[in-house]
């Protein structure tokens, strides 16, 4: 019998077993535990979305000792084993976020995070998602589409098992239909959170759960190891280094001659740095809005130390970088729904950012005019 036929036949969906629920709280920080009988809906609601995702977990943990389908559970939250290990580039694999949250980093940057890893009997690595409500499922099947196919290039698998648990009935939606149709894939609707959260309450938060003894099936994520060298940064070049070619050969192919030599595990590339007659052939009839402030290119190069010039995959969507003269920060710059160019946020050394601001700090190869003019012809225009 397949894992995902057994984990479909055995996963609880009305769910009522308090001692399981009472366990997944020692995975919560203090401040997530107070949180979760807050006032406040939206912290309420975030905090709930966390225990219900330990919740999961801990039941998978249940699960796997009956069944020989189950080869192992990856560690998180509470159980996760070793220092969290800060993000720098040249870093590609799997690492621990700083809440103990399963990640893949490419060039020091965090690429996908997924909700739980487990080995199936076959040793194929597969991953959960685990979520409360319906919110943000327009792009949900290419995200897991995205994280299937990263994980198959970069442990060499032909199948990744996917499973999605939801408390909320998310079954009519397209992006639901589309996950279940497809192979070794499930999707599980549990009782809703607001009902399963009644096997909590208040004194709940100041009972100390003992910490289990050492599971028979946990799996360290240090103990996965990409079977296929892995090297982000090396994708990322090569798929530049293709765009500019396709950008430079003036053929008419628009938007498909890129996408058709781009290495889709790549989810940014980074053209390169403009100098002065690149910003003006960019933004020889257009402006940047920073809040209140409008910039034509003439104030671009003169308020600005270096401007960037990026895209999105798979939406192919444009990003501009802008580095503030005399501060260690970039100013992101996107385009809106009327397709202006507005600023969206900053980009600086911070410890969630610290991977991705250095390699955006790199010296970027500088790019000429006419890759700067087929820029906005392609993104900026089309956009």
């Amino acid at each position: 019998m397949e894992f995902l036929d057994w984990l479909d036949d055995n996963f609880p969906r009305d769910f009522f077993d308090e001692t399981i629920a009472q366990q997944a709280l020692r995975h919560l920080r203090i401040p997530e535990k107070t949180e979760l009988f807050a006032e406040d809906y939206v912290l309420q609601r975030t905090a709930e979305g966390r225990w219900y995702e330990f919740l999961v977990y801990e039941i998978l943990l249940a699960l796997s000792l009956r069944t020989d389908t189950l080869k192992a559970v990856v560690r998180k939250g509470a159980d996760a084993q070793g220092p969290h290990i800060r993000p720098h580039s040249d870093q590609n694999g799997f690492y621990y976020s700083e809440k103990g949250n399963l990640t893949v980093r490419g060039n020091g940057q965090t690429i996908a995070e997924m909700d739980l890893f487990f080995v199936d009997h076959h040793g194929d690595l597969g991953f959960f998602e685990v979520i409360t409500s319906a919110m943000g499922l327009k792009e949900f099947h290419d995200e897991i589409s995205y994280k299937k196919m990263l994980l198959g290039s970069m442990l060499g698998q032909r199948r990744v098992p996917f499973v999605l648990v939801s408390s909320a009935d998310v079954s009519r939606y397209s992006s639901i239909q589309q996950i279940a149709a497809e192979p070794d894939n499930l999707v599980l609707i549990t009782d809703p959170i607001e009902e399963i959260r009644d096997l909590i309450y208040e004194g709940s938060i100041r009972k100390r759960p003992g910490k289990p003894a050492p599971h028979p099936k946990f799996l360290d994520l240090a103990g996965i190891r990409p079977g296929h060298a892995f090297d982000y940064r090396a994708i990322h070049d090569h798929n530049r280094e293709q765009v500019v070619r396709a950008m430079l050969s003036g053929g008419d192919g628009g938007m498909d001659a890129l996408s058709a030599v781009v290495n889709p595990l790549s989810k940014k590339i980074m053209l390169g740095t403009l100098d002065d007659a690149g910003v003006e052939a960019m933004l020889h009839d257009r402006a940047v809005r920073v809040k209140d402030a409008v910039y034509d290119a003439d104030d671009v190069n003169r308020e600005f130390r270096r401007v960037v010039i990026a895209f999105d995959i798979p939406a192919y969507t444009p990003v501009i970088y802008l580095k503030v003269k005399g501060k260690e920060e970039y100013l992101k710059i996107v385009q809106n729904n009327s397709g202006d160019l507005v600023y969206q946020s900053k980009r600086t050394p911070t410890r969630s950012m610290e991977g991705f601001y250095e390699w955006l700090n790199e010296e970027k190869p500088l790019v000429s005019a006419t890759v700067a003019e087929s820029y906005a012809s392609l993104f900026l225009d089309m956009n």
